[in-house]
């Protein structure tokens, strides 16, 4: 089967149902009716026919085919490109292309904190990337391959996974400010705010959020004075700055801790904690779980509702 990594050394003969490459060839790209393809473009230009339509886009930028679509390549100006090729079941095993269109998956992604996939299901096909997130974006898909092409240990397939749900968190966030819904809501805070001033200012929380920031950090990464930045976040999403950038680092790893096996202490460190006990204490005084805990909740919640 095309498109999947298999376990060497390492949980030897697992498949994870996802490939990722580096600049290769979107010659006779083999997708439908088995897997998404989502192709992140960091230089130059792509262009594609899907059917009647001609697909084009240029970097930085998303570009999105579901299983449905059969994408021929038109043009490739020395373009530069990471491919990942997933089936959804990849993210969850209970995602798969059926329940994604189901009218129920709404509220099952909204209940469980699934991904949607929206921009896929709904054929946006090019999403641009903000340029204040593309390194980050980057960064992440770069450590997908590197997991998955190394397999350091037995949790290659997870750790994976972590790196591409920060692209799949990207995407959607993306997605969001391009004025859709994000997860099926349309709460998402950076495409509600009326201040573009401050959705570069989450924007940039949400690029850097795995680093030490202080206040002084954020203003100067956003172009604000504090003050300002200060009565911009209270005013249109009543909280603070550093408030925001916590309950970011919380919802990034409630997440992780669902969704994969990571160690604790790395999901600790990838959201930005410098201890492992520090991110236990922030992290059950806002959801009244340990972090093993919530990772065993919601696991058994997922078995035994979701059919």
């Amino acid at each position: 089967m095309k498109h999947i990594t298999v376990g060497r050394e390492f949980n030897r003969g697992k498949i994870a149902f996802v490939e990722c490459v580096k600049n290769g060839s979107l010659e006779n790209v083999e997708i439908k009716n088995k897997c998404f393809l989502l192709i992140l473009l960091t230089s130059e230009k792509l262009e594609f026919s899907v059917g009647e339509n001609t697909v084009s886009a240029s970097a930085p930028s998303f570009i999105c085919f579901d299983e449905t679509e059969d994408p021929v390549l038109l043009k490739n100006a020395a373009a530069k490109y990471i491919c990942i090729y997933f089936h959804p079941k990849y993210l969850n095993v209970n995602m798969c292309f059926g329940l994604l269109r189901s009218k129920s998956y709404g509220d099952i992604a909204s209940v469980h904190d699934m991904f949607m996939l929206k921009p896929f299901i709904d054929k946006a096909y090019v999403v641009p990337i903000r340029q204040m997130g593309a390194e980050k974006i980057k960064a992440s898909a770069e450590y997908m391959l590197k997991e998955l092409s190394e397999q350091r240990d037995w949790y290659w397939s997870c750790r994976g996974r972590s790196y591409f749900m920060e692209v799949i968190i990207a995407l959607e966030r993306m997605y969001g400010l391009m004025g859709y819904a994000v997860d099926g809501r349309s709460s998402d805070s950076a495409s509600a705010v009326e201040s573009p001033l401050l959705r570069e200012a989450i924007l940039f929380i949400e690029s850097h959020y795995g680093e030490t920031l202080t206040l002084s950090d954020i203003s100067v990464g956003a172009g604000l004075n504090h003050t300002t930045l200060t009565c911009l976040m209270k005013k249109e999403l009543g909280c603070t700055v550093m408030e925001y950038l916590m309950n970011h680092r919380i919802a990034v790893a409630k997440k992780q801790l669902a969704f994969t096996e990571v160690p604790i202490k790395d999901i600790a460190a990838g959201v930005g904690f410098k201890t492992v006990q520090h991110f236990g204490r922030v992290f059950k005084a806002r959801t009244e779980k340990t972090p093993a805990e919530f990772r065993k909740t919601a696991v058994e919640r997922r078995k035994r509702e979701i059919k």
